[in-house]
This record gives C-alpha cells, sequence and structure tokens, in this order.
C-alpha cells in the first residue's frame, strides 16, 4: 500500500476539525470549493454524522462518512435510470473506504477511537504534523488525502 501523501486538503481539514468542526463536516469543508451548495449548508447536511452518526461511536467513523458525501457531490450520479453510472459510484465509493480501512484496519467509530487512536498517542499518524488534543484528526487527514488523492487523479495533466 502506497503511503498517502499531505495534501493541502487533508490539512485543511485538520485545520476545520481543530477549530470545532465535527470529523464529518471538517473533511467535507475540506472539499468545499469543489461543491456547488455553500459551506454553511455543508457543514449543516454533516452535523449529525460526526462521531460515528449522531454521537453513538458505533457506526461508520465521522471522516468517512464525510468522504464519501463529497465524493457524491462531486463525482456521484443523478441520473437514477443510468445503471451504469450508479455502479462506477458505488464501486468508486467503495475503493475509497477500503482503501481508509486498509490504513487503520476498521471503519468503526468507536474502535478508532479507543482502541486505535492511543497507539499513535506518542506517534502522531505522519498526516498530522501538529500535537493535538483530538486524536481524530489522523482520520480527518487520512480521509481527505485520500478523497484528494482519487480527485488529483482524475485530472488529465496527471497521467
Amino acid at each position: 500500500m502506497a503511503e498517502l501523501k499531505r495534501t493541502e486538503r487533508a490539512a485543511r481539514a485538520v485545520a476545520l476539525h481543530l477549530s470545532g468542526y465535527n470529523c464529518a463536516q471538517a473533511v467535507l469543508c475540506a472539499f468545499a470549493d469543489l461543491i456547488d451548495i455553500d459551506e454553511r449548508h455543508l457543514r449543516r447536511i454533516a452535523s449529525d454524522l460526526g462521531g460515528g452518526i449522531s454521537g453513538t461511536h458505533e457506526n461508520a467513523c465521522g471522516a468517512v462518512t464525510g468522504m464519501v458525501v463529497a465524493f457524491g457531490l462531486i463525482n456521484g450520479y443523478d441520473d437514477i435510470a443510468d445503471a451504469e453510472d450508479k455502479k462506477r459510484v458505488y464501486e468508486t465509493g467503495r475503493g475509497l473506504v477500503e482503501r481508509f480501512k486498509e490504513e487503520f484496519g476498521t471503519l468503526t467509530c468507536g474502535v478508532l477511537k479507543d482502541e486505535i487512536a492511543p497507539r499513535y498517542a506518542e506517534n502522531r499518524h505522519y498526516l498530522v504534523t501538529e500535537e493535538t488534543p483530538k486524536p481524530c484528526s489522523q482520520y480527518v487527514a487520512c480521509a481527505a488525502a485520500i478523497l484528494d488523492e482519487y480527485l488529483c487523479g482524475l485530472k488529465p495533466d496527471n497521467d
């Protein structure tokens, strides 16, 4: 597995997270310039997706949820009759999610927060360079970097 590079979007997502955005909001809003919805509404869309959905810590990590919502808004399908496009979106989204899971071994918020994060307490994940009281910033950075690298791969000049 190739190591993710720190991206400007990952850095922006971490900065948003440290400023008070929940994990889903931070990832989604790091891509606000690519989405035809103002950032205020993006924050509202993701407002209940943080903390493993509604703060339960039992479901998918909010950073992952924010990543797939951003992906859908940027590169999703809207023609419900187009089965091929739907398949493309599902396959790509699944690949993004699997990439995150390969990095940390799980998608579950509570496991990431309570079991995985302490392992990084002394050695912060390479995507997070500053000391932070929010261990989930590493997941925010990783999710944003995964989506950013995917989107950069779509640009014709990056062949």
